[in-house]
């Protein structure tokens, strides 16, 4: 029985996310192959080998480039690399001193040492995304011992081949995390040339000076989406606020780091076109300028949850455009001043649809997530008989090496 074409993307469409299916479907039939190959292709992830030495099997790399070069026409299917710098199991060797205590050597990413050097697999593909990811379980330790040095690390052919990358006229999106560069002039200008750069997310980025990028030299890239982490490395936000890098089409924003008046300075450089903003306020003094005209959805991150919502809606602009306010931290007590404070806050919110509270359970908590939710909902009833209120249990708080805003 013939099934037509359009069936047949339709179903591989709906499959796209279903890895063992779209293999599964590959075997199925000849008019399957082709469909199904868009998906398996789009995003493909090159992880570190398990063992730089001594092992006879082939690693991601290898095998990713034995497949283009036998079947060029895959190339093409490939959207988005995704590359793990360094993993848990890979990163580093562990060893105990004389006296007994760990040790701890630092290898050498495994992009510059494999057989098949990844300098090789670049110039096969015209990716739209790429990220190069530092996956540490000790990724915060400050100083950047754990992430990959740009000019120590990288044979020059891999930083020609990923420069090449970055100021594609195809490369759409570039997340870095875990990167030690000379400055943040060096840093900029991986990507100054990138003109369909339209997605930026950069964190734990370390340098080694700071040099600013020049006053006269130009940056090319239209940023419509920015993440900005400098949390817990060194301080990056300032180094985007220059004139000669042109923030106004960004619509979506995160910005994590400690430096409030930097924060606050980030927020206003997009104030004119940032529909979707994530903030990272462990602490505050106001938050009056966080609401800027154009936006529809926002999401703090705190530690004080109560203290936060209090000044959030104590601060409402008489009219905004707010559909959706996430609130995230860890469970805490709600004051009885803040139900009235959040009620008349709510008055000037005409246009919103939800308030989330994404919330992880304290260390020392003395009752469970349900309990919490349950008096987090008695507590504002009118907010529960609107279905405004949402209330969502997380994991782990931002400082987790698994959270999704960096």
């Amino acid at each position: 029985m013939h099934i037509p074409q359009e069936l047949v993307d339709l179903i591989m469409n709906n499959l796209h996310d279903d890895v063992p299916s779209l293999k599964s479907c590959t075997l199925t039939a000849r008019t399957f192959v082709s469909s199904a190959q868009t998906w398996l292709f789009n995003k493909i992830e090159i992880l570190p080998p398990r063992s730089l030495e001594g092992s006879d099997s082939e690693s991601s790399c290898q095998r990713f480039y034995k497949l283009l070069t036998s079947s060029p026409h895959l190339a093409p299917l490939v959207h988005e690399l995704h590359i793990v710098l360094a993993g848990f199991e890979t990163s580093f060797a562990y060893d105990e001193d004389e006296n007994g205590d760990d040790i701890q050597a630092r290898h050498v990413p495994w992009i510059s040492m494999s057989e098949v050097p990844l300098a090789l697999v670049l110039p096969l593909l015209s990716i739209k995304r790429i990220s190069l990811l530092e996956n540490s379980s000790r990724w915060n330790s400050v100083g950047g011992d754990f992430s990959m040095d740009w000019n120590n690390h990288l044979e020059r052919s891999l930083k020609s081949a990923l420069a090449a990358v970055f100021s594609s006229p195809t490369i759409e999106s570039v997340h870095l995390r875990g990167i030690v560069v000379h400055s943040p002039a060096q840093l900029l200008s991986l990507f100054s040339e990138a003109t369909s750069l339209k997605e930026l997310s950069l964190s734990r980025v370390y340098f080694t000076q700071r040099d600013p990028w020049p006053e006269s030299q130009p940056w090319h890239p239209q940023l419509q989406s920015l993440l900005v982490s400098d949390i817990p490395s060194h301080p990056l936000c300032r180094y985007l606020l220059h004139p000669r890098i042109d923030l106004t089409h960004v619509t979506s924003v995160t910005i994590a780091t400690e430096e409030e008046e930097w924060r606050e300075k980030m927020v206003q450089a997009i104030a004119s076109s940032a529909t979707r903003l994530h903030l990272y306020c462990p602490r505050f003094r106001t938050v009056t300028n966080f609401f800027t005209p154009t936006l529809s959805s926002v999401h703090f991150f705190t530690k004080d949850m109560a203290a936060f919502m209090f000044a959030v809606f104590a601060e409402c602009p008489q009219s905004s455009l707010l559909e959706k306010m996430v609130f995230e931290g860890p469970n805490t007590l709600l004051p009885v001043r803040l139900r009235d404070t959040i009620e008349s806050g709510v008055v000037h919110l005409s246009a919103l649809k939800t308030i989330e509270l994404r919330a992880y359970l304290r260390e020392y908590s003395d009752q469970s997530f349900d309990q919490w939710a349950a008096e987090v909902q008695s507590f504002l009833p009118s907010l529960v008989g609107r279905g405004l209120l949402t209330v969502t249990q997380i994991e782990r708080g931002f400082d987790s090496p698994h959270h999704g805003w960096e």
